[in-house]
């Protein structure tokens, strides 16, 4: 088996459905199957998943409880047996091309550790899916008013990247975890994602240990998929401080800068 994809999957609605069928629709030359975990959800998306498990198009996996994201990935990949990962959201389409392509690329290029595509919403914009590594003060900007304050939008900018060509290959520092490609031997090799993360900052994390071991981070804009996102973690000041995702927010942040602070 040349390619495992892993998915996880919480009370999801209809997106498992829409990412399962056009993966479905892939034309590779190689063996790929789905491995799909579901977070002990209680809407209709897991009667499809189990739908698809019982019929074997997929390999499903019930959790008795939410495993959080990379928990969830780290289960998948534990029941996978291709000899590369694609760790993907839900909430994400494909075409018939992307598996194909992104492994065509991957194989070509050994000292790839994680490789991402360019992410695009259904209106055709752009994800701003590639960051540079930052300070806990970067991302504090970023959750507040200050990201629209000189000084401050100037440095919030240069975190996210706002002036990167999303048109260029090229490696990068950290991408957003919502598709990565992987060699399962370098997903083993780093210890799958860090369990102490139940929800964000996970896909940092994995790609500084990625490159702690010599891989490269490489955002390969010629492969598109498209990713109907919702931020978890959204909303004004005054919300977010009431919303639950937002303090699993400020503690991930605190776990990652705390694990990787002396390599500042």
């Amino acid at each position: 088996m040349k390619l495992s994809v892993t998915l996880v999957n919480y009370n999801q609605k209809y997106f498992p459905r829409m990412c399962i069928e056009s993966l479905k629709q892939s034309v590779t030359d190689f063996e790929y199957e789905i491995v799909a975990v579901d977070n002990n959800s209680t809407d209709e998306s897991v009667e499809y998943l189990e739908q698809e498990g019982e019929s074997a198009t997929i390999k499903f996996i019930k959790s008795p409880e939410n495993l959080g994201y990379g928990r969830g990935h780290n289960l998948a990949a534990e029941n996978s047996i291709g000899e590369y990962v694609l760790i993907m959201n839900v909430d994400i389409t494909v075409e018939k091309d992307t598996l194909q392509r992104l492994m065509d690329y991957m194989t070509k290029h050994k000292e790839i550790g994680i490789l991402g595509p360019k992410l695009i919403y259904h209106n055709r914009d752009v994800q701003a899916s590639c960051r540079r590594d930052m300070s806990f003060t970067d991302l504090a900007i970023k959750r507040s008013p200050l990201r629209h304050i000189p000084p401050f939008k100037n440095r919030c900018e240069r975190y996210l990247m706002k002036d990167f060509d999303h048109k260029k290959t090229q490696e990068v520092d950290l991408l957003v975890g919502a598709f990565f490609l992987m060699k399962k031997d370098v997903f083993d090799e780093v210890g799958g994602f860090d369990p102490r993360y139940f929800l964000f900052m996970e896909d940092f994390d994995l790609c500084k240990k990625v490159r702690s071991r010599g891989y490269k981070i490489v955002y390969y804009p010629e492969v598109e998929a498209v990713h109907y996102h919702k931020r978890l973690s959204q909303g004004g000041i005054l919300e977010q401080f009431t919303k639950k995702t937002f303090w699993l927010h400020v503690s991930s942040a605190i776990k990652y800068f705390w694990k990787w602070r002396k390599t500042r």
